[in-house]
Order: structure tokens, then sequence, then C-alpha cells
């Protein structure tokens, strides 16, 4: 993986699965925008790394601890509330990854795709990042705001 990618993949993804969750469970963005932004750059820095040197399927349980204890650590939530910020940010990553990528590689194969870095980032964008983004903006937009009793 090139070291463009990190900007480019990694720290968009963050950023916007914790804003995404942030938003569905009413947690303020303004408020927090720092923190998010050194949330994105510690979890995009670490996945970009895990990326480049584990291809197995333990790297998606280290990806969602790690998320859950830096939101932990970052935003001083409860162990619990990280675990929920985390599931559902990768709730979100998994079904708009599968939903979406599934039809572009019926235009461009996989194969082609994964040996391409500007194709990979083409299709992390068109796959992940729009989705979120506009996933986002819907939230903030119809103020859909999930209330968890155990946010509380």
């Amino acid at each position: 993986m090139e070291w463009f990618s990190f900007f480019l993949l990694s720290f968009p993804e963050a950023f916007l699965m914790l804003a995404v969750s942030f938003a569905l469970l009413g947690v303020s963005i303004k408020k927090n925008l720092k923190s998010m932004i050194i949330f994105s750059l510690l979890y995009g820095g670490v996945t970009f790394t895990l990326s480049m040197f584990m291809m197995n399927s333990v790297k998606p349980i280290i990806n969602l601890t790690l998320f859950a204890l830096l939101v932990v650590v970052i935003f001083k939530f409860k162990i619990l509330h990280g675990f929920i910020f985390a599931i559902i940010g990768f709730i979100l990553l998994v079904f708009f990854e599968i939903i979406l990528l599934l039809p572009l590689t019926q235009v461009i194969p996989f194969e082609q795709i994964t040996a391409n870095p500007w194709l990979r980032i083409f299709a992390g964008i068109m796959t992940i990042h729009l989705p979120l983004l506009v996933t986002l903006l819907v939230i903030q937009r119809f103020k859909l705001i999930i209330k968890i009793p155990l946010l509380k």
C-alpha cells in the first residue's frame, strides 16, 4: 500500500466512521472536532500499518477493539460506549463495502482494483467515503438520532 493511501483512504474513512456514529447517537461533532481529527490520524495510521503487514481474519477484530479503545481514551467515554460507537461504524463500513463494491467489480475486475493504487483509492471513495458522507448529511439534515439508555 502506498503512503498516500493513508491520506486518501485511511484517514477519511476513520473520520467518517466516527462522525456517522457520533451523529447517529447525538454526540456533538463541532465540539469534538479536534479530538476527532486526532482520533482519525491515530486510528487511520494504525489501520494503514496493519493493512501493509497483516492480511488475516484477526485484523478486523484488532481494528474494532482499537477503534473502541481510542474512543474511550480520547473522548473519555466508558468502554461500553466505545464499543457501541465502533460497532455502528463497522456495521456501516461493511454494509457499504459489500453492497457497493459488488456492482463496481462487475465493471472493473477486483484483481485490477487491488493491483492499482489509484483504482483502490477510487473504489474506496466510491464505496465507503461518499456513502458515509451522504449518510452523515442525511442524519444531520433530518436529525435522525438514536437514543440509547446506556449512553447516559
